[in-house]
């Protein structure tokens, strides 16, 4: 790269300056999004997300809708404080904002109050007064429609390890069912095309009806404090116009160790096509959650994030890795799913992670099996008595226990040395008759001869030693 391209990406152009990466060029903007409306957006014009619709308002014409909403919902409507304001219009599904240019954002939900489902469309009519002079005005109609749709993609499939992360979600359209170019938003200020994504070490590939992003923790996560426990947060968008879709996600932190609880965040946020930035974030409050895994669980939410604390015990699990050396290994991992439902929106939010530990293990079991299955607590095989001595093995390390193998034997001493050394075993055998049956069974490769002496040991038990030879004699 010349020296000339280099002065000329140090320097701010029209809002913007130019980013040099690997001899290509980034616009990174301040923002994700201007806030102001677009030069062919006029008073009235509608734009239609997921989950609701929004009217752009001109600041001569707020006292309209000021008007409007007071008489409309009985309420006391002023603009002061928006926040004050919006939270009484939220119990309507209502919402007021203002852009940089002190115009207003009117949001109604397709589930507000007052708005009808006409001929396949979401539609409210708002008469709005605008002034003229001072002892009069003229009202104007406004009315805002958009096409209903079916429910919004609202599942998340997120892969954390120690080095990567990865997301999975659903391709959308808009409400027209119109596919759109997207284009990638990472922290909320840099904004790369698909095909470039990995200007910003990020890695994008589309198998429809999917979309799933990947990329290095320690690249494109950021710290994030939740109560009193850390998480690595992903502020990662899909962009497009107007509009917005995330791709957010939390890892949680690595650990070498297996803690008591499981500490997970699920980063609240509505999972359809939304507004792309301009202004605050919507807070939603969360109603109900669902953890498949396990009935054992708290959570609590901020304005941001739902803390899961999940018993280790009762989601962690095992699997087979290879370690940098090419040897077999063993790792943990767990995999929680998750249904949250918030009261401000009537689809719910399906969220699943599933996180491997380091490989780090050394693997116990036998180099054919694997475990794929969650491990069994208090729960370990029962051994003979022979093999007290060794260490109980749990289920859960799919060690087998196969009991020494006698050789072959083919004449009448060979017989009574191995009658002596099975009656031997035997009888240091302290469990059941089914049992001992069962473990002589498994030393045996021939049936029939395990059969001829096991009758040896029955019929010494009834007559004695000379009477049980000269049965095995005849037989």
């Amino acid at each position: 790269m010349t020296s000339s391209v280099w002065s000329v990406a140090s320097q701010h152009m029209e809002g913007h300056f130019i980013l040099p990466i690997w001899g290509n060029v980034l616009q990174l903007q301040k923002r994700d999004w201007v806030g102001s409306p677009s030069a062919s957006m006029t008073e009235g014009d509608v734009e239609c997300f997921s989950e609701y619709m929004e009217l752009w308002i001109h600041r001569m014409r707020i006292e309209g809708l000021r008007l409007w909403l007071s008489g409309t919902l009985r309420i006391q409507v002023g603009l002061v404080s928006m926040e004050n304001l919006n939270h009484q219009l939220s119990s309507c599904g209502f919402a007021l904002h203002r852009d940089l240019e002190k115009n207003y954002i009117f949001r109604v939900m397709y589930s507000g109050c007052f708005v009808q489902l006409e001929h396949g469309n979401y539609v409210i009519v708002l008469n709005l007064l605008k002034r003229v002079s001072r002892f009069g005005g003229r009202t104007q109609k406004f009315m805002m429609k958009c096409p209903a749709v079916l429910a919004p993609p609202n599942r998340e499939y997120i892969q954390c390890d120690s080095d990567f992360i990865q997301v999975t979600r659903e391709i959308p359209v808009d409400n027209w069912n119109n596919e759109l170019d997207w284009s990638l938003a990472l922290r909320g200020s840099l904004v790369v095309a698909l095909e470039d994504s990995s200007l910003i070490q990020v890695n994008v590939e589309m198998h429809k009806p999917n979309i799933t992003v990947q990329g290095r923790r320690d690249t494109i996560l950021s710290p994030v404090q939740v109560f009193k426990s850390e998480g690595h947060f992903l502020p990662l968008k899909l962009v497009s116009g107007h509009y917005a879709y995330s791709m957010e996600a939390t890892c949680p932190i690595v650990n070498q160790s297996l803690s008591e609880d499981t500490v997970l965040h699920v980063y609240k946020r509505r999972m359809g096509l939304t507004k792309r930035g301009g202004y605050q974030n919507e807070t939603l409050s969360v109603s109900t959650v669902i953890v498949e895994q396990t009935d054992t669980f708290t959570w609590s939410e901020t304005s941001d994030f739902v803390q899961l604390i999940i018993p280790t015990s009762h989601i962690q699990q095992k699997k087979e890795c290879i370690g940098q050396a090419g040897e077999k290994r063993q790792q943990n991992f767990y995999k929680v799913d998750a249904v949250l439902t918030f009261k401000e929106t009537n689809h719910k939010m399906h969220w699943t992670l599933e996180n491997n530990s380091p490989c780090s293990e050394i693997l116990k079991s036998l180099p054919h099996l694997t475990h794929d299955g969650p491990q069994e607590s208090n729960m370990t095989t029962y051994s003979p008595e022979w093999i007290t001595d060794k260490p109980k093995v749990p289920v859960d390390s799919n060690k087998e226990i196969t009991p020494p193998v006698p050789p072959e034997m083919s004449t009448a001493s060979q017989i009574a040395d191995e009658e002596t050394s099975i009656t031997s075993n035997v009888w240091k055998c302290s469990y059941t008759f089914s049992r001992c049956r069962e473990a002589l069974s498994c030393s045996m490769r021939n049936s029939q001869k395990m059969s001829v002496l096991f009758n040896v040991w029955l019929l010494q038990k009834i007559r004695g030693p000379s009477k049980a030879m000269s049965n095995v004699s005849k037989t």
